[in-house]
Protein backbone atom coordinates (compact mmCIF):
# COMPACT_ATOMS: atom_id res chain seq x y z
CA UNK A 1 0.00 0.00 0.00
CA UNK A 2 0.96 3.78 -0.85
CA UNK A 3 2.48 5.75 2.28
CA UNK A 4 0.10 8.38 1.49
CA UNK A 5 -2.94 6.27 1.12
CA UNK A 6 -3.09 5.53 4.63
CA UNK A 7 -4.25 8.64 5.14
CA UNK A 8 -6.77 9.47 2.30
CA UNK A 9 -10.44 9.51 3.34
CA UNK A 10 -12.84 7.11 2.11
CA UNK A 11 -15.14 8.29 -0.11
CA UNK A 12 -18.30 6.03 1.49
CA UNK A 13 -17.76 7.55 4.86
CA UNK A 14 -17.75 10.60 3.59
CA UNK A 15 -21.16 10.25 1.95
CA UNK A 16 -22.37 8.55 4.56
CA UNK A 17 -21.52 11.92 6.60
CA UNK A 18 -23.05 13.86 4.48
CA UNK A 19 -26.29 15.44 5.08
CA UNK A 20 -27.95 18.45 4.17
CA UNK A 21 -30.31 18.97 7.74
CA UNK A 22 -29.55 22.04 9.03
CA UNK A 23 -28.41 23.71 5.89
CA UNK A 24 -29.79 27.33 5.30
CA UNK A 25 -28.89 27.22 1.72
CA UNK A 26 -28.50 24.31 -0.74
CA UNK A 27 -27.42 23.84 -4.90
CA UNK A 28 -28.01 21.17 -6.82
CA UNK A 29 -26.80 21.20 -10.58
CA UNK A 30 -26.66 18.98 -13.59
CA UNK A 31 -24.04 19.93 -16.50
CA UNK A 32 -24.30 23.52 -15.20
CA UNK A 33 -21.72 25.82 -16.32
CA UNK A 34 -19.79 22.99 -18.35
CA UNK A 35 -16.84 24.81 -20.42
CA UNK A 36 -16.29 21.61 -22.40
CA UNK A 37 -20.28 20.17 -23.61
CA UNK A 38 -17.42 16.77 -23.98
CA UNK A 39 -17.93 17.03 -19.86
CA UNK A 40 -20.53 15.95 -17.60
CA UNK A 41 -20.79 17.27 -13.83
CA UNK A 42 -23.21 16.79 -11.16
CA UNK A 43 -22.59 18.62 -8.11
CA UNK A 44 -24.64 18.99 -4.89
CA UNK A 45 -23.84 21.42 -1.88
CA UNK A 46 -25.04 22.12 1.01
CA UNK A 47 -24.26 25.92 3.39
CA UNK A 48 -24.79 26.21 7.03
CA UNK A 49 -22.25 26.09 9.90
CA UNK A 50 -20.61 23.73 7.98
CA UNK A 51 -20.37 23.81 4.03
CA UNK A 52 -19.93 20.86 2.11
CA UNK A 53 -19.92 19.69 -1.41
CA UNK A 54 -19.87 16.81 -3.76
CA UNK A 55 -18.66 17.15 -7.61
CA UNK A 56 -19.11 14.21 -9.70
CA UNK A 57 -17.13 14.91 -13.13
CA UNK A 58 -17.43 12.78 -16.10
CA UNK A 59 -15.00 13.38 -19.13
CA UNK A 60 -13.17 10.14 -19.83
CA UNK A 61 -13.95 8.01 -16.84
CA UNK A 62 -15.60 9.05 -13.18
CA UNK A 63 -13.81 11.19 -10.45
CA UNK A 64 -15.21 12.78 -7.04
CA UNK A 65 -14.31 15.44 -5.55
CA UNK A 66 -15.40 16.42 -2.00
CA UNK A 67 -14.80 19.71 -0.36
CA UNK A 68 -15.58 21.06 3.05
CA UNK A 69 -15.09 24.71 3.75
CA UNK A 70 -12.87 25.84 1.17
CA UNK A 71 -10.27 22.41 1.87
CA UNK A 72 -10.84 19.67 -0.80
CA UNK A 73 -11.20 16.21 1.60
CA UNK A 74 -11.19 13.84 -0.95
CA UNK A 75 -10.65 13.75 -5.03
CA UNK A 76 -10.23 10.27 -6.82
CA UNK A 77 -11.11 8.33 -9.63
CA UNK A 78 -14.12 5.71 -9.64
CA UNK A 79 -13.44 2.33 -10.37
CA UNK A 80 -15.01 1.18 -13.38
CA UNK A 81 -18.05 -0.93 -13.01
CA UNK A 82 -18.80 0.96 -9.66
CA UNK A 83 -22.16 -0.01 -7.66
CA UNK A 84 -21.58 1.29 -4.63
CA UNK A 85 -21.05 5.09 -5.04
CA UNK A 86 -22.94 6.25 -7.93
CA UNK A 87 -25.87 5.18 -5.74
CA UNK A 88 -24.94 7.14 -2.93
CA UNK A 89 -24.24 10.26 -5.33
CA UNK A 90 -27.59 9.81 -6.67
CA UNK A 91 -29.24 9.36 -2.90
CA UNK A 92 -27.19 12.43 -1.85
CA UNK A 93 -28.57 14.54 -5.24
CA UNK A 94 -32.19 13.39 -4.40
CA UNK A 95 -31.83 13.80 -0.56
CA UNK A 96 -30.80 17.34 -0.97
CA UNK A 97 -33.46 18.36 -3.49
CA UNK A 98 -36.03 16.82 -1.04
CA UNK A 99 -34.87 18.13 2.23
CA UNK A 100 -35.31 21.84 0.34
CA UNK A 101 -38.65 21.13 -0.95
CA UNK A 102 -39.92 19.77 2.75
CA UNK A 103 -38.28 22.53 4.46
CA UNK A 104 -41.12 25.38 2.62
CA UNK A 105 -43.63 22.46 3.46
CA UNK A 106 -45.11 24.69 6.83
CA UNK A 107 -44.67 28.12 4.89
CA UNK A 108 -47.26 26.49 1.95
CA UNK A 109 -49.42 25.53 4.59
CA UNK A 110 -50.03 28.77 6.17
CA UNK A 111 -52.60 31.05 5.55
CA UNK A 112 -52.47 34.92 4.08
CA UNK A 113 -54.60 37.33 6.02
CA UNK A 114 -56.56 39.43 3.78
CA UNK A 115 -56.64 37.33 0.76
CA UNK A 116 -59.91 38.08 -1.26
CA UNK A 117 -62.08 36.50 -3.94
CA UNK A 118 -60.25 38.65 -6.63
CA UNK A 119 -56.79 37.06 -5.22
CA UNK A 120 -58.48 33.71 -6.12
CA UNK A 121 -59.30 34.51 -9.21
CA UNK A 122 -56.04 35.75 -10.52
CA UNK A 123 -53.89 33.31 -8.55
CA UNK A 124 -56.87 30.35 -11.06
CA UNK A 125 -56.16 31.74 -14.19
CA UNK A 126 -51.96 31.99 -13.17
CA UNK A 127 -52.11 28.37 -12.30
CA UNK A 128 -52.98 27.51 -15.49
CA UNK A 129 -50.10 29.33 -16.68
CA UNK A 130 -47.83 27.34 -14.68
CA UNK A 131 -49.32 24.36 -15.51
CA UNK A 132 -48.99 24.65 -19.56
CA UNK A 133 -45.34 25.80 -18.80
CA UNK A 134 -44.25 23.39 -16.47
CA UNK A 135 -45.87 20.75 -18.82
CA UNK A 136 -43.90 21.69 -21.05
CA UNK A 137 -40.80 21.72 -19.66
CA UNK A 138 -41.92 17.96 -18.77
CA UNK A 139 -42.18 17.29 -21.79
CA UNK A 140 -39.28 17.77 -23.35
CA UNK A 141 -37.70 16.03 -20.15
CA UNK A 142 -39.41 12.98 -21.53
CA UNK A 143 -38.27 13.13 -24.83
CA UNK A 144 -34.77 12.65 -23.49
CA UNK A 145 -35.18 9.96 -22.68
CA UNK A 146 -33.03 7.16 -24.47
CA UNK A 147 -31.42 10.03 -26.69
CA UNK A 148 -27.52 10.01 -25.29
CA UNK A 149 -26.73 13.24 -27.38
CA UNK A 150 -29.54 15.21 -25.74
CA UNK A 151 -27.91 16.05 -22.14
CA UNK A 152 -29.59 17.40 -18.91
CA UNK A 153 -28.55 20.71 -18.31
CA UNK A 154 -29.96 22.40 -14.77
CA UNK A 155 -29.75 23.81 -11.53
CA UNK A 156 -31.81 24.15 -8.44
CA UNK A 157 -31.34 26.39 -5.29
CA UNK A 158 -33.18 26.25 -2.19
CA UNK A 159 -32.59 28.15 1.00
CA UNK A 160 -31.51 31.77 2.21
CA UNK A 161 -29.87 32.94 -0.45
CA UNK A 162 -26.03 34.44 0.63
CA UNK A 163 -26.04 37.27 -1.45
CA UNK A 164 -29.92 38.73 -0.71
CA UNK A 165 -30.80 37.11 2.36
CA UNK A 166 -33.93 36.01 0.78
CA UNK A 167 -36.12 32.61 1.12
CA UNK A 168 -36.22 31.38 -2.47
CA UNK A 169 -37.17 28.09 -4.23
CA UNK A 170 -34.99 28.66 -7.60
CA UNK A 171 -35.24 26.39 -10.71
CA UNK A 172 -33.53 26.58 -13.69
CA UNK A 173 -34.37 24.22 -16.66
CA UNK A 174 -34.05 24.31 -20.58
CA UNK A 175 -35.51 28.06 -21.23
CA UNK A 176 -37.32 29.17 -18.43
CA UNK A 177 -35.75 30.26 -14.92
CA UNK A 178 -38.00 29.91 -11.91
CA UNK A 179 -38.02 31.86 -8.98
CA UNK A 180 -40.16 31.02 -5.77
CA UNK A 181 -40.27 33.69 -3.46
CA UNK A 182 -41.39 32.73 0.65
CA UNK A 183 -42.03 36.36 1.59
CA UNK A 184 -42.59 37.57 4.95
CA UNK A 185 -46.30 38.47 5.27
CA UNK A 186 -46.66 34.63 4.50
CA UNK A 187 -47.70 35.10 0.01
CA UNK A 188 -45.79 33.72 -2.31
CA UNK A 189 -44.23 35.30 -5.09
CA UNK A 190 -43.58 33.57 -7.76
CA UNK A 191 -41.66 35.58 -11.16
CA UNK A 192 -40.48 33.15 -14.23
CA UNK A 193 -37.88 34.26 -16.83
CA UNK A 194 -37.23 33.05 -20.53
CA UNK A 195 -34.11 33.25 -21.02
CA UNK A 196 -34.59 31.56 -24.94
CA UNK A 197 -31.56 33.24 -27.20
CA UNK A 198 -30.14 35.11 -24.56
CA UNK A 199 -28.55 32.84 -21.77
CA UNK A 200 -29.13 31.79 -17.97
CA UNK A 201 -29.64 35.00 -15.96
CA UNK A 202 -29.67 37.29 -18.92
CA UNK A 203 -33.53 38.14 -19.82
CA UNK A 204 -34.38 41.16 -17.05
CA UNK A 205 -38.01 41.24 -18.05
CA UNK A 206 -40.43 38.51 -16.58
CA UNK A 207 -42.62 36.71 -18.64
CA UNK A 208 -44.87 36.12 -15.17
CA UNK A 209 -45.03 37.63 -12.23
CA UNK A 210 -47.71 37.08 -9.26
CA UNK A 211 -48.33 36.94 -5.97
CA UNK A 212 -49.93 34.25 -4.33
CA UNK A 213 -51.98 34.11 -0.97
CA UNK A 214 -54.83 31.39 -1.29
CA UNK A 215 -53.41 28.54 -3.28
CA UNK A 216 -49.46 28.37 -2.37
CA UNK A 217 -50.27 24.47 -2.20
CA UNK A 218 -51.35 24.14 -5.55
CA UNK A 219 -48.48 25.97 -6.71
CA UNK A 220 -46.10 24.60 -4.83
CA UNK A 221 -47.36 21.16 -6.12
CA UNK A 222 -46.27 21.89 -9.69
CA UNK A 223 -42.79 22.85 -8.67
CA UNK A 224 -42.34 19.52 -6.75
CA UNK A 225 -43.80 17.79 -9.56
CA UNK A 226 -41.33 19.36 -11.89
CA UNK A 227 -38.50 19.16 -10.07
CA UNK A 228 -38.98 15.19 -9.30
CA UNK A 229 -39.02 15.14 -13.00
CA UNK A 230 -35.68 17.16 -13.44
CA UNK A 231 -34.10 14.90 -10.50
CA UNK A 232 -35.20 11.44 -12.31
CA UNK A 233 -34.08 12.84 -15.82
CA UNK A 234 -30.51 13.76 -14.24
CA UNK A 235 -29.76 10.34 -12.38
CA UNK A 236 -25.71 9.68 -12.63
CA UNK A 237 -26.32 6.48 -15.33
Amino acid sequence: MNFFNWFKQDPKKLFLEFSPKGSEWRVVTWNFDLNDMAHRRWIVEVHGEKSKIIQWERQKGDRLIFQEGKKQVYSGNVPQGDQVLLPMMNLALHATLKHGLDSNTDFMLTPVTGATTQDFQDETRSLEWIKASFGTLTRALDNMKGKNDQILTAACFSGIAPESGERVLRVIAFNLDIFYYMREDNSLQIVVFNDKNTGHGESKTPTFHQIIKVTKPQFYDEIIKLLHRIANAGEIG
